[in-house]
């Protein structure tokens, strides 16, 4: 609430705050809801459109808030890269300074630290081959499977992040048998 001094009275008067505030579960499910739509769709487009009409009530006037916003793959993209970035890689580089081995060391100690989603795809595989000391080219395939195979940025890191470790021949097969060795869901 937003307290408000009446240049005639001394008195303070409450008056109820026009910025809404969403604690009706029911509107956050909607938000939800229709986040997790435009998500979906930006894995087959670019942009999407979150439409979500009577939301909440502005309490100024009385009237319904509807939300009308557009998302674009791209705003997604950088989000997720910040977060990889600032959260996700401190978070797993804290595992990686002991050396107790009960320690969930995730990240290769070979690579340097990634800084995007690609590097930490690399790195990550870097360490499960470190672990059984095999080489990148000791992989016959890598199959992307699940929801997160149906997302371009996650399929790009992880082609990036493969073409890193072995080069892009390995990757699209086009060095020697004419196979390549990342196996992604096509047309879905």
């Amino acid at each position: 609430n937003n307290n408000v001094q009446d240049d005639k009275s001394s008195e303070s008067t409450t008056r109820p705050s026009s910025k809404p505030t969403l604690n009706d579960p029911s509107a956050l499910q909607r938000l939800y809801e229709a986040s997790t739509t435009a998500i979906h769709e930006l894995s087959n487009k670019t942009r999407s459109e979150i439409n979500i009409p009577y939301l909440t009530m502005d309490l100024t006037t009385r009237q319904p808030k509807h939300l009308e916003v557009g998302v674009s793959r791209n705003v997604i993209d950088a989000e997720v890269q910040t977060w990889v970035r600032e959260k996700l890689v401190p978070h797993l580089l804290q595992g990686t300074t002991s050396t107790d081995f009960t320690t969930n060391n995730s990240l290769s100690q070979a690579l340097p630290s990634p800084t995007n989603l690609s590097t930490l795809f690399g790195s990550a595989i870097m360490n499960s081959l470190e672990c059984t000391s095999l080489t990148p080219h000791a992989l016959r395939a890598v199959i992307l499977v699940g929801g997160g195979a149906r997302v371009p940025l996650v399929r790009e890191s992880m082609r990036e992040g493969l073409v890193h470790l072995a080069g892009d021949a390995y990757v699209s097969g086009s060095a020697g048998n004419g196979e390549g060795r990342l196996i992604m869901p096509e047309g879905e």
